[in-house]
């Protein structure tokens, strides 16, 4: 009995051990919490997490249909970012409850695609639609709505993103449009769908067409805007001049001057003033101070041949258009502490 004794009591001792050392990790956690040591507070020399906190998923808001619209490609859609780690998902944890953040970016789209779905330069149709009598649906490719002067589509991707569009409006008159992926890039179909099917329509070549996100949203606060990395290779005037088209369309928005490709920094200060945000040398000079980053050495050869290290890009790959869960918490931040300054938000 006494051996049988002893080796219970081992096995509890062991038991009631294992239990201490569970408790004594969870309140290490706890108060590593607590005391704001996890947090992006620079205070360390390692920027340890960019958790998405629970404001990014679900926020309960003043009003959902006044919103801040993110527009932009793969950059602003956070391709290869798992959810919650986008920059419009930061920047909704730090807006909170005043505005609905809407992120609008696509992949793959040019500036153009982007101007286009923001209603800020026309699109026309390209060939004539037509509709037999009692057809409600006339199915199109991708390549049927074009911007004018301009060789680009809308990208099929627009209908995957936060702002969708499925609201149209051609020569006037309201249509529902839905989208039909294929095995294959260009295979996807758009369907237009009208309701009145009593009459035989012929919608002609050439007819101006226009998205309508009314019933998404009642008031734009404002427009931040981060323009394609396909338009990198493009002139600071030409660039600028895309920017503007956007900008016109509401007079509350932050440009946020390209930063993986040339340096536009004085140009886009000259034609944007304030409402410009300057990330590049922010990303070269200042972020890894604020947030306790340690600069490898591949991150000092980026700076000093002018490009932002690799420690915030995706994969850390020098160069990288697309930015990482560092790089994009620290865009959000800097878009929200530049919308204050603006008194866009509190």
């Amino acid at each position: 009995m006494r051996q049988k004794d002893f080796i219970k009591d081992k096995i509890m001792k062991k038991v009631l051990c294992i239990i201490m050392c569970i408790i004594l990790l969870f309140g290490c956690a706890a108060c590593g919490d607590a005391n704001g040591k996890n947090q992006n507070s620079g205070s360390e020399g390692e920027l340890k997490t960019f958790t998405p906190t629970a404001a990014t998923r679900v926020t309960k808001f003043d009003d959902p249909n006044t919103v801040v619209i993110c527009w932009g490609d793969s950059s602003t859609q956070g391709m290869a970012m798992p959810d919650g780690y986008t920059y419009p998902q930061h920047l909704q944890a730090s807006i909170g409850s005043q505005y609905r953040v809407i992120n609008a970016g696509v992949a793959e789209e040019a500036t153009d695609a982007i101007l286009s779905r923001a209603n800020a330069i026309e699109f026309s149709l390209t060939n004539d639609v037509v509709f037999e009598k009692g057809e409600a649906q006339y199915s199109m490719d991708r390549y049927m709505f074009i911007a004018t002067d301009i060789e680009f589509p809308i990208s099929y991707m627009g209908f995957g993103n936060q702002l969708k569009i499925s609201d149209v409006i051609i020569g006037g008159k309201p249509y529902k449009i839905e989208f039909q992926s294929g095995e294959k890039y260009d295979d996807g179909i758009y369907r237009l769908i009208r309701k009145d099917t009593s009459k035989a329509l012929t919608i002609p070549a050439g007819t101006k067409v226009k998205f309508d996100y009314s019933s998404q949203y009642k008031k734009n606060h404002c427009n931040i805007i981060l323009m394609g990395a396909y338009d990198s290779n493009q002139g600071a005037e030409v660039i600028i001049e895309k920017y503007r088209k956007l900008t016109a369309t509401n007079e509350n928005y932050i440009v946020i001057v390209p930063f993986h490709s040339t340096d536009y920094s004085k140009e886009f200060k000259e034609a944007f003033g304030d409402k410009a945000l300057f990330m590049r040398e922010y990303f070269m000079k200042e972020a890894h101070k604020d947030y306790g980053i340690e600069l490898t050495r591949l991150d000092l050869a980026c700076i000093r041949k002018g490009m932002i290290p690799g420690t915030y890009n995706y994969n850390e790959n020098r160069g990288e258009s697309l930015l990482n869960e560092k790089g994009n918490k620290i865009l959000a931040d800097q878009v929200y502490k530049k919308g204050v300054e603006l008194g866009y938000w509190k």
